[in-house]
């Protein structure tokens, strides 16, 4: 009797077990046919392409150092070695930058009124005794800050820049402290502001290169932008006043600025507007040691106008081209493709950068889902171009038996 009772109880704890592992299959069974699938992580490719291979080609002028850039993107080209020397009146466009960094200005506003005293009067004696540019002034005479700013600009007025600049930092030492320290954030690694702030002292020395930045900067600067480009101005004494820059309005010229002494030769920043791509762009150059100002003048449109030539509208990628893949655990890897070409405008011979966005996929999708977007990262023309990217081709369905054996 007692072993019987043993196999019954035996057989029951069998039939018992066996019911619990079929009943953990079964809800095993049935949460992995139903549980969410992992998500489908995205592998990028990093775009590096090339535009058209077009050769660059450029009209320099015989000049020992020139430069050219386009704004925001910066230098492009240079000629000649590239040796600090001086620059003359175009470092009053530093000066101009340098002022309103102590006292910004806005469009439209003026700014306040500065008082000319004895010791301003004695600085235009001095650049008089000198043959440097000047305006006149009178002890007790008032400009604005904005008029001050044109006519260290317009007419070139040495004895302004020294005036402003003490005016606005307290001595020319000063000035000249908080300038070479501001040109670093410029980028101008071949600069030194010297004794004075107009130039007129060879101590004040840079480069084509960095003229092309401080350029730049000038026409970033919307006060700077603005009376750069006007032909003329009245101011209180001197009356009408001048632009020195005798390219203004023509070739596109907008700015900036010109300089002529002794020791610097010829030396001119040019700025110029034009479209590239449908957009409308600025272009400049800086031309160095020339001969004459003449020399420096003429030979600025040339080489602009060859850099314009130097852009090209070129289709970078094709339509259906790979720029990311997606590993499906259950299935081989499925491509993300570009959806339709993607051009751009960009320098000739030149590698063109782009970015890939792609989500991660938590649901089936078919073939044609957007799943990103591909960008070309465009600094020179400040143009960027997107296209969508698509799936190559359905994710598929796991099969059940994947499904089992991969509860994880």
């Amino acid at each position: 009797m007692k072993e019987l009772m043993t196999s019954q109880f035996l057989k029951r704890t069998r039939t018992g077990s066996l019911m619990a592992v079929l009943t953990v299959l079964t809800v095993y069974c049935a949460w992995a046919l139903v549980r969410p699938l992992p998500a489908l992580q995205p592998t990028k490719l990093n775009l590096q392409l090339k535009n058209t291979n077009a050769p660059i080609a450029l009209n320099w002028p015989a000049s020992s150092q020139a430069a050219v850039g386009i704004v925001p993107a910066g230098v492009m080209a240079m000629r000649g070695e590239q040796t600090a020397v001086p620059i003359a009146s175009t470092a009053k466009v530093l000066t101009a930058l340098a002022v309103l960094q102590k006292h910004p200005l806005g469009l439209k506003q003026s700014g306040p009124l500065i008082t000319i005293t004895a010791a301003d009067v004695a600085i235009y004696n001095q650049y008089i005794a000198g043959d440097g540019s000047v305006t006149p002034v009178t002890v007790g005479e008032k400009l604005s800050q904005y008029q001050m700013l044109q006519a260290l600009l317009l007419p070139s007025a040495n004895n302004i820049a020294d005036t402003m600049a003490i005016w606005a930092f307290g001595s020319l030492a000063n000035y000249s402290t908080f300038s070479n320290n501001y040109i670093r954030q410029l980028g101008l690694t071949h600069t030194r502001v010297g004794t004075d702030a107009s130039g007129y002292s060879p101590t004040t020395v840079s480069t084509a290169h960095d003229l092309v930045l401080l350029g730049q900067a000038a026409m970033q600067e919307p006060v700077v932008a603005e009376i750069v480009g006007q032909p003329s101005a009245n101011l209180p004494l001197a009356g009408l006043v001048r632009n020195v820059n005798g390219l203004l309005g023509t070739n596109g010229i907008i700015g900036v600025k010109t300089g002529n002494t002794d020791e610097a030769g010829g030396v001119f920043i040019a700025a110029q507007q034009t479209t590239i791509g449908g957009r409308k762009q600025v272009l400049i150059s800086a031309i160095v040691g020339a001969n004459s100002l003449y020399d420096a003048l003429i030979g600025s449109v040339p080489l602009l106008n060859s850099e314009q030539n130097n852009y090209s509208a070129t289709e970078v990628l094709r339509a259906k081209t790979k720029v990311g893949t997606y590993q499906v655990p259950w299935g081989k890897p499925i491509n993300a493709v570009t959806d339709q070409p993607l051009s751009t405008v960009a320098r000739n011979n030149t590698i063109v950068h782009a970015e890939v966005q792609l989500k991660e996929l938590r649901a089936a999708e078919v073939q044609g889902s957007r799943v990103g977007t591909v960008r070309t990262l465009q600094s020179v023309t400040s143009t960027s171009k997107s296209t969508s990217v698509v799936l190559s081709e359905s994710v598929p369905k796991p099969s059940l038996l994947w499904r089992l054996t991969n509860p994880l």
